[in-house]
């Protein structure tokens, strides 16, 4: 049986044995020394600039407590502001409930500037006529026209129309 191998491959593998036969020499002869030599060519020069260098001139660092109590990008360094005033209170009455009063409008007539509207109680049975400044069940009627009445009741005022829309 013959190999047969590239002669690219034949060179690629004759190199890669000699690096790995440096490395390994050079591993062996580190392991072997014991140091001292490497340590002692080294010459370690430390540039310190002038603010540091001098640490013995240094204020202490209590003397930044405020500033420590209060970090830079805290919401806490902000300037205090008042907050703006509260606006006034206002007593704000609720209008009276429109409650139905349970009326309504039977017929109206308007005759020689006379007008009257039959008005009637929807729970009880009978009417009456009442014209422009009298009372029916205590309500003043305030106006009678052609299509309704307008009657007032300590100051709340309902309209009742003659056709109401359904």
């Amino acid at each position: 049986m013959r190999w047969r191998i590239a002669p690219v491959r034949a060179a690629g593998l004759l190199i890669l044995l000699c690096v790995n036969a440096g490395l390994l020499a050079n591993v062996a002869t580190q392991l072997a020394s014991d140091g001292s030599a490497v340590a002692d060519k080294i010459d370690w020069n430390v540039n310190l600039t002038g603010s540091v260098a001098n640490a013995t001139n240094r204020r202490a660092v209590e003397s930044y407590g405020e500033i420590l109590a209060h970090p830079v990008l805290f919401k806490s360094r902000e300037p205090f502001v008042l907050p703006p005033p509260a606006p006034p209170r206002v007593a704000v009455t609720p209008p009276p409930v429109a409650a139905d009063p349970g009326l309504a409008v039977g017929g109206v007539m308007i005759k020689n500037g006379l007008s009257k509207a039959y008005l009637f109680s929807k729970a009880g049975p009978g009417g009456a006529w009442a014209g422009e400044g009298e009372t029916f069940q205590g309500w003043k009627v305030k106006s009678v026209k052609s299509t309704g009445v307008k009657l007032e009741q300590t100051g709340r005022l309902i309209e009742l129309s003659l056709y109401p829309p359904d």
